[in-house]
């Protein structure tokens, strides 16, 4: 186990390189932190200068390209160049593919509406548009795949529009045609994590694990917290049989993702832990903290 330090700051997101060689923190206010883990001192490059990340952060299929997102749209830093860039994204974009050419986004005033974009000879290319304004939507996540996307929803043609129930929604990102739905038990929404297959969907809900099983949707499998803190981040093995979530404490928990059983429990000895994920050949596993540490450990130990 090996903790790596950042700055003072929430970490809101963790992501390693496909060839499992780097790691990349986003700290909330201080920027974002890169390590080379076959460097034997592990001092990060921080970005500092890029502030306020909103998370999202991904490798490109080469590992060369860090990308995350900002109030101020997407930024692309370069390994080999050293240099980082803010290539343009429709306006309202939640998530892009890894290679940076499909982007979904929400828009608001006039349009109201989801849309599908292409990257086309340098343009965006608007490939599809759902109209919202019957429809409430939250926390729109893109798979890591970048075929599908999920969200909470809530139709508003009622009078108190804001009690009718929430649900889910799987939606074909080439298209936004509606693959899958799942009823959703609480008032208000959770963060959604995708299975690496596609085969489930998560969220967290305070001291909750919801799970629906896909392409089926329909009602979700609920698993508790064995204590009262609120799981925080959720991240899936790439083999896709164990879900790991970090606690409102120093825990993760790891689930068997079948069965929602939990298999196994780290407890470090950190601040309340915020952000987590899997290194592809699922050999090592990082979660940030509310106060900057990241803890890097070995799944085998």
């Amino acid at each position: 186990m090996r903790v790596l330090k950042t700055a003072a700051g929430k970490v809101i997101d963790v992501a390693f390189s496909p060839d499992c060689r780097a790691v990349a923190a986003a700290v909330d206010g201080a920027g974002v932190f890169l390590w080379n883990l076959d460097s034997p001192t592990l001092a990060p490059v921080r970005l500092g200068e890029l502030r306020q990340p909103r998370g999202a952060l991904s490798f490109s299929p080469t590992g060369r390209k860090l990308a995350w997102l900002t109030p101020a749209g997407r930024y692309v830093y370069d390994r080999d160049e050293r240099a980082a860039a803010a290539p343009p994204v429709p306006p309202g974009t939640f998530g892009t593919t890894a290679d940076g050419r499909r982007a979904v986004s929400l828009l608001g005033l006039p349009q109201f509406a989801l849309a599908g974009w292409k990257l086309k000879e340098g343009e965006w290319v608007r490939q599809w548009n759902l109209s919202t304004r019957a429809l409430s939507v939250l926390e729109p996540t893109l798979a890591p795949t970048g075929d599908r996307f999920a969200m909470f929803a809530r139709t508003t043609n009622a009078a108190r529009w804001w009690e009718e129930p929430m649900h889910v929604e799987v939606r074909d990102a080439a298209t936004g045609k509606l693959a899958a739905t799942g009823t959703y038990p609480y008032s208000y929404h959770g963060k959604l994590a995708f299975h690496p297959r596609g085969e489930q969907l998560v969220c967290a809900h305070e001291m909750t694990l919801v799970a629906w099983e896909l392409p089926t949707g329909g009602a979700p499998r609920l698993a508790r917290n064995d204590n009262r803190k609120h799981f925080t981040a959720l991240a899936y093995h790439p083999d896709g049989a164990r879900l790991f979530a970090t606690s409102n404490d120093a825990t993760v928990h790891v689930f068997d993702a079948r069965t929602l059983a939990r298999v196994r429990r780290y407890t470090w000895r950190l601040n309340r832990l915020s952000a987590l994920a899997v290194s592809a050949d699922g050999a090592l596993a990082a979660a940030g903290s509310a106060t900057g540490d990241v803890v890097l450990w070995d799944l085998d130990a």
